[in-house]
């Protein structure tokens, strides 16, 4: 019975496909208003609040809105209401990311990279994969030095930027990285175990400090501090990425010109709450 019933409402809902040149169209305009109307409340709405609010019938909403919850641009808690979803608040940062954030970090990554001696980059998540990718730097004058380029990605489980990200993930997201994500060696430092792993990343978050010294490569290490956006949120992470001798030799004070410059970014952001560290 119930299965003819849910077929009799998918019938409703999508049109005969001779006559569905348009629905694509339609369902992404429609999709667009969903994203734009629970981003204004962030309480949350309803099925029947959506749907007044849209005006649009419950039923074709409904069908909208399931795939969305699924691919993440969507939560639902269970009292029914729908409230943006991690895929969708990476979206947003990912588009920050590409315009406003690399021109307002520039004069923090020049600051970092002129104190330290060592390579400055910011990185935020990737909007298309669970991984850190760079998207500006400034490169250390040392003729050794630690050199990466913009648009390079990085694993989240064995880097320091890494790491920083999905430390300040969503529990759930986390969660479900750690349960999926193959744990694969690239040098004998490589955390491989998952309760390494959670160790790591529950220190970071207590400190707000990422280190990784030969994790992805051997001689190569980084320092990373997270920059908070105006809602608290992380939007990005400040990286010093050099020579492991050197990061060894000097980490104290590499990591004080990390987490200074993070926070200073973060405040230019708009964020005014107490960091950690």
């Amino acid at each position: 019975m119930r299965t003819s019933t849910a077929k009799t409402e998918l019938a409703s809902v999508v049109p005969p496909r001779v006559h569905n040149r348009e629905a694509g169209p339609r369902a992404l305009g429609r999709a667009l208003e969903v994203l734009e109307a629970l981003a204004r409340r962030r309480d949350g709405a309803t099925l029947s609040g959506l749907s007044r609010r849209l005006g649009s019938p419950k039923s074709s909403l409904l069908y909208l809105l399931r795939p969305m919850t699924r691919l993440g641009y969507l939560a639902r808690s269970p009292d029914g209401y729908y409230r943006l979803g991690p895929a969708a608040f990476t979206l947003a940062m990912a588009a920050l990311s590409n315009r406003e954030l690399p021109e307002l970090a520039r004069p923090f990554l020049v600051d970092l990279a002129d104190k330290s001696g060592e390579t400055a980059l910011i990185a935020t998540m990737a909007g298309d994969a669970p991984v850190a990718v760079y998207i500006d730097k400034v490169e250390s004058r040392n003729t050794v030095r630690y050199t990466a380029g913009i648009g390079e990605r990085r694993p989240l489980y064995c880097s320091a930027i890494g790491k920083l990200l999905l430390a300040y993930l969503p529990p759930a997201r986390r969660q479900e990285y750690l349960k999926t994500t193959r744990l694969k060696a690239f040098t004998p430092q490589t955390p491989v175990t998952r309760a390494a792993l959670r160790r790591a990343l529950d220190e970071i978050r207590s400190t707000g400090l990422s280190v990784s010294v030969d994790e992805i490569a051997q001689g190569a290490a980084g320092i990373a501090a997270p920059v908070f956006d105006r809602h608290g949120q992380v939007l990005a992470g400040l990286v010093l990425g050099a020579p492991s001798q050197r990061v060894l030799a000097e980490q104290p004070r590499l990591a004080a010109l990390v987490i200074e410059s993070a926070r200073d970014l973060s405040r230019v952001m708009g964020f005014e709450a107490e960091l950690p560290g």
